[in-house]
């Protein structure tokens, strides 16, 4: 038995589409992220042609060209001198353009989506261990108040970068199982 299907860690863009697109499928998540508020800056401005076309299929398109700039070029500086401007020009084909949004803008829209699906992000909530077992994963979460949560799922997905809290969970190889990639 679990609590959850999924245990999203960390409500950055990866985290928070993965989260929304989950829920968008009818699978019950969680996501978690350890900070209390996200960032108020943008680490990340780019959105290529690829991911509008994916936040089309979820619903989130319009909100998001609606406070998106198009992205036509980039002026490239090496040393202090002047490179080629790199001009973004797609074939007609393409049914987005490159655009540029601030990463802390992306990832209130991606919030918001997410609420309008039910789910809320888990502030500030951070993982704390994680124990695989042949039929679920088990996950310890330190609340703000200082008491920790034992939450079983079906999997957890670590989208808190590499130097975050579930990419240093030590994982038990007798346990746990290969992915398909590694086999």
């Amino acid at each position: 038995m679990t609590d959850t299907d999924v245990l999203v860690v960390g409500a950055g863009p990866v985290g928070l589409t993965l989260a929304a697109e989950l829920r968008r499928h009818g699978v019950d998540c969680r996501i978690v992220d350890r900070l209390a508020v996200p960032q108020p800056h943008a680490k990340a401005i780019g959105i290529v042609p690829r991911t509008l076309e994916v936040w089309d299929s979820m619903g989130l398109v319009d909100r998001v060209l609606d406070e998106a700039v198009p992205h036509l070029g980039q002026i490239v500086h090496v040393d202090g001198k002047a490179r080629p401007q790199v001009e973004l020009a797609l074939p007609p084909e393409v049914p987005y353009p490159f655009a540029t949004l601030p990463q802390c803008t992306t990832e209130r829209l991606l919030t918001e989506h997410l609420a309008r699906h039910g789910t809320e992000v888990e502030r500030p909530v951070e993982l704390q261990a994680v124990d695989v077992r042949p039929d679920a994963v088990d996950a310890v979460l330190a609340h703000p108040d200082g008491r920790t949560e034992r939450v079983s799922a079906r999997y957890v997905v670590g989208c808190d970068g590499a130097h975050a809290s579930s990419a240093r969970q030590p994982v038990s190889p007798s346990t746990a199982t290969p992915s398909p990639s590694s086999t």
